[in-house]
């Protein structure tokens, strides 16, 4: 598979010539077991928890260009390891004009959150059409007061009324989608920092694996993931990548974390609570199982429009970031979309 996973403390990583070797020791949840990864195979690596990894593999993950992404066992996501590759200081000074013109920024956000409620609908359109459920009087008004909010979003006059529009769509999205949860991982509305349950534990670690892969994105084109639209230019905020993780939030994460619930993939017994913070957190063997579905969710083909040609999530994303590149140069373009769920 494209990315080479590191999951928990009881890896050890080395470098045997073209291959990354994990060596697992084993103990009384997992065995022992050793696996031989060609680096031709790897695109993309992501470091989980403190497993041991030599020097010798992340320069060589460096000298072939692979980003490598960090991420705590409770799913905080530390940062990115990144090949100094691509230095067009031109495409961030874009970024840095881009951000003395309000209304420039505002015109890229209205198209944000316009592709996230947009997409938010569309999510639940096909989660109710699998449960014959269409025609439900909930799901129905749902519908219209998101289609409603995503036409207020295409003229909103600023970034607080913008972020006002948002916020109102994201409660009747999460609110609606409660009602496709199982019975035994319910969903009782977001919480996070720490997650209160095994629903939003799975959410926000989902959520925080794709930011990830959203930044190495932007990085590798030579962008500041720093310098964004919608979200605010704070120390140590990635503004950039978590706008365009809006609109892929409800697509690609929050349909993958109902199908792994709903498939008994994932389980109650795959998360433990925290006696630090009192947080739901996935397990070591859960994180396994999820990164395994993950990769398949987000290569798997599609066709984002009848005539298109097949594409896949992943590259869904590196689009997203050419579209950055296009809004740069002309905010106001009606031929750079971001990322619409067909």
């Amino acid at each position: 598979m494209p990315s080479l996973v590191i999951n928990g403390n009881h890896i050890e990583a080395n470098k045997e010539s073209r291959r990354v070797v994990l060596r697992r020791a084993g103990d009384d949840a997992m065995a022992a077991g050793t696996l031989h990864v060609p680096l031709t195979d790897v695109d993309r690596a992501t470091v989980v928890g403190h497993p041991r990894v030599s020097i010798s593999v992340l320069q060589t993950l460096m000298k072939e260009g692979i980003p490598v992404a960090f991420i705590s066992e409770k799913g905080h996501w530390y940062g990115t390891l990144h090949p100094d590759g691509d230095r067009n200081a031109a495409r961030r000074l874009l970024q840095y004009r881009q951000q003395d013109r309000p209304a420039a920024r505002l015109a890229c956000a209205r198209q944000v959150i316009h592709a996230k409620i947009r997409n938010q609908r569309r999510a639940l359109q096909r989660l109710a059409a699998n449960r014959n459920e269409s025609k439900a009087s909930a799901h129905l008004d749902t519908l219209e007061a998101l289609k409603q909010l995503a036409r207020k979003a295409g003229t909103a006059s600023s970034l607080d009324e913008l972020r006002g529009i948002e916020g109102t769509a994201a409660a009747r999205y999460f609110r609606q989608l409660a009602a496709f949860f199982p019975e035994n991982v319910p969903f009782n509305g977001r919480s996070r920092r720490p997650p209160r349950d095994a629903a939003n534990a799975l959410m926000s670690w989902t959520y925080t694996i794709v930011l990830s892969e959203v930044d190495a994105a932007l990085r590798l084109q030579g962008l500041d993931p720093c310098l964004g639209w919608l979200h605010e230019m704070n120390a140590g905020t990635p503004a950039l990548a978590l706008d365009l993780l809006e609109p892929l939030r409800a697509p690609v994460c929050d349909l993958l974390v109902l199908n792994l619930l709903n498939h008994a993939i994932l389980g109650p017994d795959d998360f433990h609570v925290s006696a630090e913070d009192g947080g739901t957190y996935l397990n070591e063997a859960a994180r396994k199982k999820f990164f395994l579905h993950y990769e398949s969710h987000l290569q798997r083909k599609f066709k984002p429009a009848p005539e298109a040609p097949h594409t896949d999530l992943r590259q869904c994303i590196a689009r997203q970031v050419w579209t950055v590149l296009r809004l740069l140069e002309n905010p106001a373009a009606e031929d750079a979309p971001l990322f619409l769920m067909p």
